[in-house]
C-alpha cells in the first residue's frame, strides 16, 4: 500500500474518531491549560501502577472515569497490548478496539511499534511524532512516554518536544 495513502487513511480515521468523540469527550475543557511531557510521564507511571496493582477490570475503568485522577488537563490514559490492540483510550473512546500498531507519522515510521518495542526491552520509552491536536484543530509535535506493565503498554503523551 503506498505511503501516502497509509498516512491519508490514517489522518481520515483520526478525524473520524474525533468527530464521534463529540463534545463529550473535550467535556472537561482540557483546553485551558495544556500538560507537559514531564506531566505525562509522571501520569504514565502511575497509571502503569495502578494497573500493576488493580489489574485490567477496575484500572481501564478508572482510567476512562472523567476527571483529574487520570484525566487531568489535555492528558489522558491510553493502553495497548502486545499485538497493538487498543484496550483504552480516555478520551477518544471510539479508538478502543482499533490496532495501532500500523499508526505511522507524516514520515512513515511506525512511531508507537517503535516506541512498544523500547518499552518492551526497557520497561519505559519516549517517542516524538505529530498528532492532531483537538484544541488548535492542528497537527503538532507530541511527546508521549509509554510504560510496560505486564501484558500491557500504558501511555500518556503531551503536546510540545520532549525537553529535559
Amino acid at each position: 500500500m503506498p505511503t501516502a495513502f497509509r498516512s491519508a487513511t490514517g489522518i481520515l480515521t483520526l478525524l473520524l474518531f474525533v468527530w464521534l468523540a463529540g463534545s463529550q469527550a473535550w467535556a472537561y475543557s482540557p483546553c485551558e491549560r495544556p500538560g507537559t511531557p514531564l506531566e505525562a510521564k509522571a501520569l504514565a507511571e502511575k497509571a502503569a501502577a495502578h494497573l500493576a496493582k488493580v489489574g485490567p477490570g477496575k484500572a481501564f475503568n478508572d482510567f476512562m472515569s472523567r476527571g483529574d485522577d487520570y484525566m487531568p488537563f489535555d492528558l489522558y490514559v491510553f493502553v495497548f497490548d502486545q499485538t497493538g490492540q487498543m484496550w483504552v483510550n480516555g478520551r477518544f473512546p471510539g479508538l478502543i478496539g482499533s490496532n495501532i500498531a500500523d499508526a505511522t507519522d507524516g514520515n512513515g515510521r511506525r512511531f508507537l511499534l517503535d516506541a512498544m518495542r523500547k518499552a518492551a526491552n526497557e520497561g519505559s520509552a519516549w517517542v516524538e511524532y505529530q498528532w492532531y491536536n483537538p484544541c488548535t484543530g492542528t497537527a503538532m509535535p507530541k511527546s508521549t512516554h509509554i510504560v510496560r506493565s505486564g501484558q500491557f503498554f500504558v501511555g500518556v503523551g503531551a503536546y510540545g518536544r520532549l525537553s529535559v
